[in-house]
């Protein structure tokens, strides 16, 4: 009925929105730990591992300003979490 132009299939095994799909080039077949929020903006956890980093981050800023509020442990600690996720998601976008 369509062609592949109308379709918006390219026939190279990726979609028309930049991201590999399943099987084609540039799959590597492990999901991201973070991804684009369907709604709202930024990045959230899609998997448990993404789920993990996040817990453990929060546990980290929540004991920190449980002991060290206003020191600057606790602003090494708030930076450091904040960093983290960054590192993730800056790594897994390649």
């Amino acid at each position: 009925m369509f062609s592949d132009r109308q379709s918006g299939d390219t026939g190279s095994g990726e979609s028309g929105f930049g991201s590999p799909l399943p099987g084609g080039p540039g799959f590597t077949g492990k999901q991201p730990w973070f991804g684009p929020k369907q709604f709202g903006f930024g990045y959230g956890p899609r998997t448990w591992q993404g789920f993990l980093v996040t817990g453990l981050s929060a546990a980290a800023v929540i004991i920190a300003a449980t002991l060290a509020r206003g020191t600057p442990w606790f602003y090494g600690v708030l930076i450091a979490a904040v960093a983290v996720h960054v590192v993730i998601i800056a790594v897994q976008r390649r």
